[in-house]
């Protein structure tokens, strides 16, 4: 059982890492130099045209309240389960609540991808696959030790 919640934790990290970081681009910036600065570097990666950009970044947009939702109750429920394990509680219930958000958060990820698939060519989208499978590692890696 562990081991499966393991595994689901790391397919949501590896399929949220792209869309958390184009997703940011379309939420209003603290700063204009940081405007687009995902979004321009995707559409140089994949070398999408303007109008490619405008849809992607809507797509993204249409699902940002629904994915923001999911993964507010997802830490709070992973926040639940994390204080319930620690204090011997039962943790059964909570496990199958965080599994099911885990769910709708890929369900929510997957729609978005098939939103985004036919506004790319068959070449962008291997690209897009590879940086969104790059990007997601990105959240697991250590910062180097400070001397």
């Amino acid at each position: 059982m562990f081991r499966r919640s393991v595994i689901a934790l790391s397919l949501v990290g590896l399929l949220a890492g792209t869309g958390v970081a184009v997703a940011q681009t379309t939420q209003a910036p603290a700063a204009p130099a940081q405007r687009g600065h995902g979004m321009a570097r995707l559409q140089q990666k994949l070398g999408l045209t303007d109008d490619q950009v405008k849809a992607i970044t809507a797509a993204y947009a249409k699902h940002r309240e629904e994915q923001k939702q999911g993964w507010q109750a997802l830490r709070v429920a992973q926040a639940d389960l994390r204080q319930l394990a620690l204090n011997g509680g039962d943790t059964s219930a909570k496990t199958a609540e965080v599994q099911q958000l885990m769910g709708q958060t890929i369900a929510t990820r997957v729609k978005v991808l098939q939103e985004i698939g036919p506004i790319l060519t068959p070449e962008q989208r291997v690209k897009f696959a590879q940086a969104s499978e790059h990007h997601g590692m990105r959240h697991h890696r250590k910062t180097p030790a400070q001397s």
